[in-house]
């Protein structure tokens, strides 16, 4: 049986990583995590049960208890809580607000890490985040950082937010997401950073495929002879 590699894939918010990690994770046969969907699943949870989160005790044993389920497909990643699948929820713009503040809790992080961790535990998997290279899965045999422009990432998270019919000033979203680089950049807690042997790729004048076709390049220059994607894995992605 071939070898399954651990892929990771981080950057900040608007980067592309979402979408590049679907289509990588389509061309190889693997399964998609995207670990900032837990990060808001937490928020959103959290809210809909009115927890205080400064209450370390109560946070603790809510995510003791906390054991939502996971589905990954060539739509994306989902999630499912008491039977209910609530993955269009999480990208309401509060919601996504309100996990770069649970992001930082070290406890929160904790459990993401290990539900991650779980989930990868037979390889097989393109994992996208903001500490997946550098924390959750140091030991991945391939890694990415992607960025991009400010501005470039505020319009692209403007779009996905028209998706789900709401509608910010692209000044608005730019400084959310500004001060979401910062929190994410300087938090004690797994800052945000390119891992030392990640390739970095500035998505800027990039097309998603073009992404792909970059990080298909380096796989097969990173994995061993015949462990690579082949032509036709490759050609899935078009």
């Amino acid at each position: 049986m071939q070898p399954r590699y651990i892929i990771t894939i981080d950057g900040p918010a608007g980067s592309g990583k979402s979408t590049v990690g679907r289509l990588l994770a389509a061309a190889l046969g693997y399964l998609y995590l995207d670990s900032g969907a837990l990060y808001r699943l937490v928020a959103w949870q959290a809210a809909r049960l009115d927890l205080d989160l400064a209450d370390a005790q109560a946070l603790n044993a809510f995510l003791e208890g906390f054991q939502p389920e996971m589905a990954s497909d060539s739509q994306g990643f989902h999630l499912w809580v008491e039977g209910r699948e609530v993955t269009p929820l999480l990208r309401e713009p509060q919601v996504t607000q309100a996990s770069s503040r649970v992001a930082v809790l070290p406890r929160v992080r904790s459990w993401v890490t290990e539900k991650l961790r779980h989930w990868a535990q037979n390889g097989g998997v393109v994992a996208e985040g903001r500490d997946l290279g550098t924390v959750v899965f140091p030991q991945a045999e391939v890694k990415f950082y992607l960025d991009a422009a400010l501005e470039v990432r505020a319009a692209r998270r403007g779009l996905d937010w028209q998706k789900e019919e709401v509608t910010l000033p692209p000044e608005k979203v730019a400084q959310e997401l500004a001060e979401r680089d910062r929190r994410d950049a300087t938090r004690a807690a797994s800052p945000l950073r390119a891992a030392a042997e990640a390739l970095v790729i500035d998505t800027t004048d990039l097309n998603p495929q073009e992404v792909v076709e970059r990080c298909l390049a380096r796989i097969r220059e990173v994995l061993p002879a015949g462990c690579g994607p082949d032509v036709e894995l490759e050609m899935k992605t078009g």
